[in-house]
Order: C-alpha cells, then sequence, then structure tokens
C-alpha cells in the first residue's frame, strides 16, 4: 500500500503514533513515561473494551484495573488503538516529527502560565513563532486522526489537507520555512479557521482524556489531551451552538480573538485547571448518559427477546444496578462479558420473582 501522505513510498511506517507522544503520555501514564507504561480505556458506544497495557506496565497495576493477571491470549490481542501501522512510510514519520519537535519547543514549552480566574480564558499571540508551522502541525494531527476514522473530513478538505503535508514538510526546519516563503500559495495554508486551547494540567495528576467524535460536525472538535481544537473545515465559519461539546462552546465563542484565520501570528487560549475540571465533569456526566442509554437499549432488546415485551422502570433499574453496583474492578466492569453477565442475572431474577405467573 501506497503513503497516505507522499502517494509515492511504500507504507512502511510500522509503530506510528497517530498523535505525537510528548502530546498525550501524560494523559494515559500517571508519570508521564515513554512508551510501554501507558494503560489505556478505550470507549465504544456502550462500555469500554479490555483495557490496553503497555509492556513495561507491572503485574500490580494490572491487578488493580482488571484484578486479575491478562491471559497469554489478552496480551496479544491487545490493541493500542493510537498507534497504527502501514499508513505512512518512514521519510514522511521523520517529516511529522520536524514540526511536532518545533511546536514542542517554541509553543507547548512557552505556554504554562496559567490564568487564576476561572471565569476567564487568556488568550496568548504567538509573537516570536511561525504560525505557518504552526499550522501545520495541526493539520498533521487532523489528517492523521481522519486516517483512522477519528474524525470525519469531506473530500475536498480531507485532499487539501494531504497537499499541504506533502508539500510544504522537509526534512529540516530550514528547508520547510525555505518551502512556505518561496511558495506563492502558502496564505492558503491560513484559510482554514481554527482554535486552539492549552488547559491546565499537574504534573503526575491528570484524569485527561483523548477524544474525537467521528460524524459530520462544524466545527470537528478534538480534545487531545491538554489541548483542545476546534477545525472548521470551509471557509469562514466559526459559529456553533454555545451549548455544544461539554459547555466548551460557550466559553471560546465570547473570545473573539482566540479564532485563526488568516492570522499574521498564530493565537493560543489558556484554561486554567479549576475550569478544565469543571468541563471534564462535564464530559463524564455526558459519557455515563450517554452510555447508559445505549445499555437500556440493549436489555430492552434481549428483555423483549425473552419475555415479548418491554421492561418496566424497576426492571430496568434492577439491571442498571447489577451493573453498576459490585466490586467488579473499574477495567473489566463494563466490557462485554459484564455487561451480558448483568443482563442475565436480572433476567434470571425477574424469571424468579415472576415464577408462575405470566410475564
Amino acid at each position: 500500500m501506497k503513503c497516505k501522505i507522499c502517494n509515492n513510498y511504500e507504507a512502511n511506517q510500522t509503530g506510528a503514533h497517530i498523535f505525537p507522544a510528548w502530546m498525550i503520555t501524560s494523559a494515559f501514564d500517571d508519570k508521564s513515561r515513554n512508551r510501554g507504561h501507558e494503560i489505556i480505556y478505550s470507549t465504544k458506544s456502550y462500555g469500554f473494551s479490555f483495557p490496553y497495557f503497555g509492556r513495561s506496565v507491572l503485574p500490580d497495576k494490572v491487578k488493580e484495573n482488571v484484578g486479575r493477571d491478562i491471559s497469554d491470549n489478552e496480551a496479544k490481542n491487545q490493541a493500542n488503538e493510537l498507534v497504527v501501522d502501514n499508513l505512512w512510510c518512514r521519510d514522511c514519520e521523520k517529516r511529522f516529527k520536524i514540526i511536532e519537535d518545533y511546536f514542542l519547543d517554541y509553543v507547548d514549552k512557552k505556554l504554562d502560565k496559567f490564568i487564576d480566574d476561572n471565569s476567564k480564558l487568556e488568550v496568548v499571540e504567538l509573537n516570536d513563532t511561525n504560525n505557518y508551522l504552526i499550522r501545520l502541525f495541526i493539520y498533521s494531527l487532523i489528517y492523521r486522526a481522519f486516517l483512522v476514522k477519528f474524525i470525519y473530513l469531506n473530500s475536498k478538505t480531507s485532499k487539501k489537507l494531504r497537499l499541504f503535508l506533502d508539500n510544504f514538510l522537509k526534512t529540516d526546519i530550514k528547508s520547510i520555512i525555505e518551502k512556505i516563503e518561496k511558495s506563492d500559495c502558502k496564505d492558503q495554508l491560513l484559510k482554514f479557521p481554527i482554535r486552539c486551547i492549552k488547559t491546565e494540567q499537574k504534573i503526575g495528576n491528570t484524569s485527561n482524556f483523548v477524544y474525537l467524535p467521528y460524524g459530520l460536525t462544524k466545527p470537528n472538535c478534538l480534545i487531545i489531551n491538554q489541548y483542545i481544537i476546534q477545525f472548521y473545515g470551509k471557509g469562514n465559519q466559526t459559529q456553533f451552538s454555545s451549548k455544544s461539546f461539554f459547555g466548551i462552546s460557550s466559553l471560546i465563542s465570547g473570545s473573539k480573538n482566540i479564532r485563526n484565520y488568516k492570522e499574521t501570528q498564530f493565537k493560543v487560549g489558556l484554561i486554567n485547571l479549576e475550569l478544565w475540571n469543571e468541563i471534564k465533569a462535564t464530559y463524564n456526566k455526558w459519557l455515563v448518559e450517554k452510555t447508559n442509554f445505549n445499555l437500556i437499549v440493549l436489555y430492552k432488546g434481549m428483555f423483549k427477546m425473552k419475555f415479548g415485551r418491554n421492561p418496566n422502570q424497576d426492571q430496568i433499574s434492577l439491571f442498571l444496578k447489577e451493573l453498576i453496583n459490585n466490586k467488579e474492578p473499574t477495567g473489566i466492569k463494563y466490557t462485554d462479558e459484564k455487561i451480558l453477565e448483568a443482563m442475565n442475572r436480572s433476567i434470571n431474577n425477574c424469571t424468579t420473582a415472576n415464577k408462575g405467573y405470566k410475564i
């Protein structure tokens, strides 16, 4: 298969992070160590997948999450959904690293002072950086998320992002800058409206996550550990519901200066820890409600297959109690196996309670 970026070489890069390791590691390892120490929970339309454990995760930590050692078969079949094989070539992986390192050194490490007033979103203009390089970095995140179907982009937008990356990315920073400066179409890089926010995080104490909703959304809203990115795929479209995206939109819609569109210098918003925790609480509430809704739909279908009718509210509550109010470790509490067991227990309880009576 050809590389999805250059469309020239074979896609021979294996073990590639969809997002840079430095960007996501603290969300999955409380000590922010490199690959091998991560513990990753992946949500599905209902419940969670069996956690992914990096090769360096100690047995005690595994037992803390799933209550036992993992089997050889589980270890063999587990997959890190944030690592991919054979989508792009090694040369393009090296080109990605140039702009990843630039953003890390000249943006991320510089944005470390957060405001105390949690009612405000501070906007910082990056005067000593190259906004074209920052743009290329963000486009690389968005396009890679698109390649693995984490987000949706229409064909026109995805094609343009790929051409940006292939045309401007080189193997050293000097060559990238020279290519941009000599290009007659460099300002095309600035015509996708973007909002970029960095959130505060205390070292060694994070409950951050990676959330990339798949679907036709305007804008595409991505949470990648400490970063919130809103990307508009067409023109100057920056209007959206203020209540959308876990309340984040209402915060940034009141900060007009945070939008980047044909900008001279790139702007980043900073959200302090207190406000970020409020946003995460809103997200967690939404996730629980969505999960419970989908689980109830599944339970109703199973119940109707057995009894020929939908369960009443008491029977639904019994199922949720069977699922939630137990001592199962977090790592397996909402896996397919445990969800099915909870369904069977609650249905069997209904059968026993109504023995001799018509259901």
